[in-house]
């Protein structure tokens, strides 16, 4: 049965254990998208600016985060997936790039493992634009087969989402944007596993930001979408807003009555996750729960909107 989540980015570990879960649970969702990359921001990383969180022993972290499961536990929340930190290469420093990839990375599958949260969001390698589209496909290739073992051992999997890029001042596609590349790699991936340890994940933003339709792209992947980050823009910033802010009736924007219609077509299970931590905090502090309870409605009116589409279709099986 599908559920509706939101990400702990802006409210975890910000508001503090307790008190940001019990404001999740408040506003109604059941599931939660936990940001691990929260504790190492992408800007640091970017910059050459590693904290020592990560520094920590495994156990200290995994009996760190134990406290986090037991208080998702008692609020009757899971985590149906976890944004590991990224970006895993900073091209210009080798040793950001092998602490990422030695420390950071496996570590964050540890903690996945002992949380228990089913997939991992990793941004692929971006390199098409300083070498090529066939080298950035080999080294993605090399890295992600590279930490297979670990996720047999951790029991979790990881999703590939569709990235865009800022080349000459313009925004473009980046790795994973275009549906077909992101299959193979999930096929290919997969098949190197002999299992299903890849997946596709799947940002609403980064849809609009490269001119592409969500609801074309879930058609294509098809069953290998496993998660979802769901926000909207004005095609020209990664503003991460809630559906339907822009624009002045429901059909303006992302066409999510379509979006709807196509995740009950591939017959997807999951969660819609929000990924709306720049709106929720946007807002005067004392009104978070209200927009998460916006939020959450949102959620729920497309899960009726899917069961529609999903009982239409099945009729005209």
């Amino acid at each position: 049965m599908i559920k509706v989540g939101v990400q702990t980015k802006g409210i975890l570990p910000e508001m503090g254990l307790e008190k940001g879960v019990a404001l999740i649970a408040a506003a109604g969702f059941e599931r939660v998208d936990f940001n691990l990359d929260t504790f190492l921001k992408n800007s640091d990383v970017y910059a050459g600016r590693i904290n020592t969180f990560f520094d920590n022993d495994l156990e200290s972290l995994l009996s760190y985060f134990e406290e986090y499961r037991k208080m998702f536990e008692k609020y009757g929340i899971k985590p149906s997936q976890m944004h590991a930190p990224y970006p895993i290469l900073v091209p210009t420093r080798a040793d950001v790039t092998d602490y990422m990839q030695k420390v950071v990375i496996p570590k964050s599958i540890a903690i996945a493992g002992r949380m228990q949260i089913p997939w991992v969001v990793m941004h692929p390698l971006k390199l098409q634009y300083k070498y090529d589209l066939e080298a950035e496909q080999a080294m993605n290739l090399q890295y992600f087969q590279s930490i297979i073992p670990m996720l047999k051992e951790h029991h979790v999997g990881v999703c590939v989402e569709n990235l865009y890029e800022s080349v000459g001042a313009r925004i473009t596609e980046g790795t994973c944007a275009n549906p077909t590349e992101a299959a193979w790699y999930v096929d290919v991936l997969n098949q190197l596993a002999g299992e299903e340890l890849f997946g596709c994940c799947l940002d609403t933003g980064h849809m609009e930001l490269t001119h592409r339709e969500p609801a074309d792209y879930i058609r294509q992947i098809g069953s290998r979408l496993k998660i979802l980050h769901m926000h909207e823009n004005d095609a020209i910033g990664d503003l991460h807003q809630m559906p339907y802010t822009f624009g002045t009736k429901p059909d303006d924007g992302v066409d999510w009555e379509d979006f709807c219609k196509a995740l009950s077509e591939i017959g997807f299970d999951g969660t819609l996750s929000f990924e709306t931590f720049p709106c929720v905090n946007s807002f005067p502090r004392g009104a978070r729960e209200e927009v998460l309870r916006t939020i959450r409605a949102i959620g729920e009116d497309m899960v009726v909107a899917i069961e529609r589409w999903w009982k239409i279709l099945w009729k005209r099986l």
